[in-house]
């Protein structure tokens, strides 16, 4: 058994820094490993986005749902945010144009809300990307579990998953896949 003070500090995006101090205590090297990885993991659950920097700076409609989305969205990949709203305030429509960075790819995310007529939220985000791949691949490697809804075109077949997310894949000079998910949140 040894005596640990233990400062942990933790970096998210816009290097926000978040540090925990331990107190003088004493465990042994794996009770301080168990310290470590416990003390961190809350804070992971709290990350912030773009979304929550826009927030502090204006008045957004569903503000608690569109962070909530935005972090299930973005987790924890580097993004630029571009909110655009006429009017300030909960009953106009807040629509953020935002650029991701995957390790393989960019995205393109775009996420609308508005508070409806009961107070509840109408919320929707729309992701667009290209993969390397013809789309007839990508169908059946991305989104084998998703149903066939139908073709808008001859190159634009829809998806659907089980949580109501639709898939649109367009194939691209026959090499290439843009694809388009949406969901929407109606309450």
């Amino acid at each position: 058994m040894h005596i640990y003070q233990l400062f942990i500090t933790h970096h998210f995006c816009y290097n926000k820094t978040y540090t925990i101090n331990i107190p003088k205590i004493k465990m042994s090297a794996t009770q301080l490993l168990a310290a470590i990885i416990f003390s961190i993991l809350p804070i992971s659950a709290y990350a912030t986005t773009s979304m929550d920097r826009i927030a502090e700076q204006q008045t957004i409609p569903c503000v608690d749902e569109l962070s909530r989305l935005a972090a299930d969205t973005l987790k924890e990949n580097p993004h630029r945010m571009l909110a655009q709203q006429e009017e300030s305030g909960a009953h106009h429509l807040f629509n953020a144009f935002t650029v991701v960075q995957y390790r393989d790819r960019s995205s393109h995310v775009v996420f609308n809300a508005v508070e409806n007529k009961q107070g509840g939220c109408d919320m929707s985000v729309t992701e667009s990307y290209i993969l390397q791949t013809s789309c007839s691949d990508a169908r059946h490697e991305a989104f084998s579990k998703w149903d066939f809804q139908g073709k808008m075109d001859d190159q634009t077949f829809v998806l659907e998953n089980d949580d109501n997310q639709q898939a649109f894949l367009t194939e691209q000079f026959s090499k290439l896949c843009l694809v388009t998910t949406r969901q929407t949140f109606l309450q």
